[in-house]
């Protein structure tokens, strides 16, 4: 069985390879780091260096989406598997987006609902690495459900739904929304977005922007309509 994941230090020498890599509940509380474990490794004497080095972790699964550079804050040794307090930076990945993937099969749509704030990170995070960039869409006409756009983040949640259904993934912020409808939105045909209870969704984006960010609904709706004929309902 080929080994899932590879770790690698900063000068992309190859440390271990393992067959799983799992996201660990923090009891301790610690933070700015949490804790994972590396299942089925393929070297039992690690040495990784505390703190000062930089690696980095990439997989074969979801072609190679997966990919983020951390440094190691604590480790426990326990026989195959090693326990390790991980401060990753940067890259696409939240932590709980591979748990989240884990337990996709069970889920209802738009299991974003039951998140609250910017929790919603984790599915977006999830949809990209389960689906990556989307380059078209064979629908005409895209319907925006505004009942389910509770706060910003949901916006991103389901626009992504709309286009590409459960998972599906068109960005977690404005730039990256209309970077994807280059592409997406094709010159020789129009996309109609139906954006319904829009008013709804305008006040529950509003009032809930994350500090410091600009983009507010009537950004959105520009930004939509640079690519697509857009309906407000």
């Amino acid at each position: 069985m080929k080994n899932k994941y590879e770790v690698r230090d900063s000068s992309e020498q190859l440390i271990f390879s393992c067959n799983d890599f799992i996201e660990c509940y923090d009891f301790v509380g610690t933070s700015g780091y949490y804790w994972y474990a590396f299942i089925g490794m393929s070297e039992q004497n690690v040495n990784l260096i505390i703190d000062e080095e930089k690696y980095s972790i990439k997989n074969d699964q979801f072609a190679d989406r997966f990919y983020g550079e951390f440094t190691v804050q604590k480790i426990i040794k326990s026989h195959d598997v090693l326990y390790a307090g991980l401060y990753f930076s940067g890259g696409m990945y939240e932590r709980g987006a591979l748990a989240l993937l884990r337990t996709a099969s069970e889920l209802e749509e738009r299991v974003w609902l039951d998140m609250k704030g910017d929790l919603k990170l984790i599915y977006l995070s999830a949809s990209y690495l389960k689906n990556g960039f989307p380059r078209t869409s064979d629908k005409d006409t895209v319907v925006i459900e505004g009942k389910y756009i509770q706060d910003y983040y949901a916006f991103f949640c389901e626009l992504g739904h709309a286009f590409l259904g459960n998972f599906g993934y068109m960005g977690w912020n404005l730039p990256g929304v209309s970077d994807l409808l280059i592409d997406v939105a094709r010159k020789d045909r129009t996309i109609n977005i139906i954006w319904k209870d829009s008013d709804l969704s305008f006040k529950a984006i509003e009032n809930t922007v994350p500090e410091g960010y600009q983009s507010i609904s009537s950004d959105i709706v520009v930004e939509l309509k640079e690519h697509c004929n857009v309906i407000l309902e």
